[in-house]
């Protein structure tokens, strides 16, 4: 959810003077963001809804290409967070509340018991 509001905020073009801050050319760092957000989703084990599993394109490049990718990201992401975590907001909560209910339905998720299938800790 923070990776997509941090896509939007570039995409918006809202964060160019923060990316020249740092010298990092916005054209760049949609690419590191992009890359970057795949691989940590699936190493996350963020679910997937189709039975289809996609190899992030990140593991395709050389380890010195990922790091950069993967610096880049964590730079962009520390930039956003310094100006206020924007688009960040209810519908992205919605969206992903929405996707996660799905994932359940579908059984990419398995269903978590809960507290009222727990016996008690006395019995």
């Amino acid at each position: 959810m923070e990776w997509g509001a941090v896509t939007a905020w570039m995409m918006a073009g809202k964060a160019d003077a923060a990316l020249a801050s740092v010298y990092l050319r916005p054209d760049a760092a949609n690419l590191s963001v992009f890359l970057a957000r795949q691989a940590i989703e699936l190493e996350a084990g963020w679910p997937i809804l189709s039975d289809r599993r996609v190899t992030p394109e990140l593991y395709d490049h050389p380890a010195d290409v990922q790091c950069v990718a993967r610096r880049n990201a964590v730079e962009v992401y520390a930039l956003w967070e310094a100006a206020g975590r924007p688009y960040l907001d209810t519908p992205r909560f919605k969206d992903a509340f929405r996707f996660l209910v799905a994932c359940i339905r579908s059984g990419s998720i398995p269903p978590q018991r809960t507290i009222g299938d727990v016996p008690p800790l006395n019995s």
